[in-house]
């Protein structure tokens, strides 16, 4: 079922596939994970994806680097104020209702996801990993 519904190339098709199978099986893991994939932000879904989909590929250095680069993005808000707004809506408000923005995955462009991928500007720090880490160990 996982790779039924999950080997898609884009975000909408997932959903798409979940969909169909929620309504053939009725799967309570399936309902599950489509109120989850819809309550989230259109654009985090996006880039998860995408990070998920190039991380196969990269080294655990290389994966490492790219999650501390889009985690600087978020939290920077330069591209989206949805960490923030996820924050207040579950934290500080506890109202549950964030108000994403973008608000769907029809308006989700390629130039945002693009962004959470681009290199980081002059004043955040690169992400340096001990040489004892990069090669194999685990102690600092």
């Amino acid at each position: 079922m996982l790779n039924k519904c999950f080997g898609h190339g884009m975000v909408e098709e997932i959903i798409n596939a979940l969909e169909a199978e929620t309504a053939r099986s009725k799967d309570k893991w399936c309902v599950s994970t489509l109120k989850k994939l819809r309550s989230a932000p259109p654009l985090s879904l996006k880039v998860s994806l995408r990070s998920i989909r190039e991380g196969r590929f990269q080294t655990l250095e290389q994966c490492l680097a790219s999650e501390y680069q889009m985690t600087l993005q978020a939290i920077t808000r330069q591209i989206s104020n949805d960490f923030s707004e996820g924050v207040r809506a579950r934290l500080v408000d506890k109202c549950f209702a964030p108000k994403w923005d973008p608000s769907c995955l029809e308006k989700v462009s390629e130039d945002m996801v693009d962004a959470y991928f681009s290199p980081l500007n002059v004043y955040e720090p690169e992400l340096e990993l001990s040489v004892n880490f990069r090669e194999g160990s685990l102690t600092c």
